[in-house]
């Protein structure tokens, strides 16, 4: 994709993004109340997962039942999202939390699941997944998923504030914290399962935004000599329109095998590739039409740099 001669007001535009980008966070919001929090994945909870495919039509309910006769009443049934080149349609998650039941259940315990649900409904073949965490491996991947995000984005503030100034390492983060607060509000709204490919996909899209908002910031770097002609906000401007080519461009290219994954991929991979897709979308967005609308502020507010 090739635009050439363009003059979008980004930056003149700022409050209706930033609206669009809370109205998805709020959003975000509302669904991790009506859903009572994250949907974090066995990586985290500890427990036992299972993943079959019945070969009749059935149900969550029917799945429930079962389970409820087998003293798992709080087990968690998801339906996998049917997938159009996949007979997926009878495909199903079942979660045991290890907090249920004091430690993961036993090889004998989950082969009389797997019985009874063989028996009653019918499995197709073994479990596509089936693996079991302890419960304390769950929260010491927690800790370690937090420290890496905030290594990450101190990293990058550090790098930004160097090479740039510290306006721009400040304007640089908001934008990457906008991105995972969007990726994470989509979850929310899905009430997808929070795992651990969700949390490398987080960091890939930290990486990912960063590089594009740099490549923008450049260019503003560039045109400093016509800030006394043209004025700040115009800068930043032409320097967005400079970039935008470039931006869609590499956007879309790493969109097409992201968008493969998500829908050929297996159920993990799917999980890694909805995040990415989530967070290239939101990263574009934030470098184009966030990091450098608060760049514009961060001037209007201060005096020293209005000048």
């Amino acid at each position: 994709m090739n635009i050439r001669n363009y003059n979008f007001d980004f930056i003149g535009k700022r409050k209706i993004w930033f609206a669009i980008s809370l109205v998805v966070i709020i959003a975000g919001i509302i669904g991790f109340i009506v859903n009572g929090g994250f949907n974090l994945g066995t990586d985290f909870l500890g427990g036992t997962l299972i993943e079959v495919k019945f070969d009749r039509p059935t149900d969550t309910g029917e799945i429930r039942e079962i389970m409820s006769e087998l003293g798992y009443d709080n087990a968690i049934v998801q339906k996998v999202i049917p997938d159009v080149l996949e007979d997926n349609s009878d495909q199903f998650i079942i979660r045991i939390k290890a907090e249920q039941q004091g430690k993961p259940i036993s090889t004998e315990e989950k082969n009389e699941i797997l019985n009874s649900l063989d028996s009653k409904i019918g499995l197709s073949g073994e479990p596509l997944q089936d693996r079991t965490v302890e419960p304390g491996f769950g929260s010491a991947l927690v800790k370690n998923a937090l420290k890496a995000i905030a290594i990450s984005v101190a990293g990058i503030l550090i790098y930004v504030w160097i090479r740039f100034e510290l306006r721009f390492g400040a304007a640089a983060i908001l934008a990457l914290i906008h991105d995972v607060l969007v990726t994470l509000s989509v979850y929310c709204i899905l009430n997808r399962e929070v795992n651990t490919s969700t949390i490398a996909a987080i960091l890939t899209i930290l990486g990912y935004s960063i590089n594009d908002t740099i490549v923008v910031f450049d260019r503003v770097r560039e045109n400093n000599s016509q800030i006394g002609k043209l004025g700040y906000e115009k800068v930043l401007n032409n320097s967005i329109n400079a970039t935008l080519s470039r931006t869609i461009n590499t956007s879309l290219t790493t969109l097409f095998p992201v968008i493969l994954l998500l829908i050929l991929g297996t159920t993990a991979l799917k999980d890694f590739a909805l995040a990415l897709t989530v967070g290239i979308i939101a990263g574009t967005y934030s470098s184009v039409c966030i990091a450098s609308p608060v760049l514009a502020m961060w001037n209007n507010r201060f005096p020293k740099y209005k000048k």
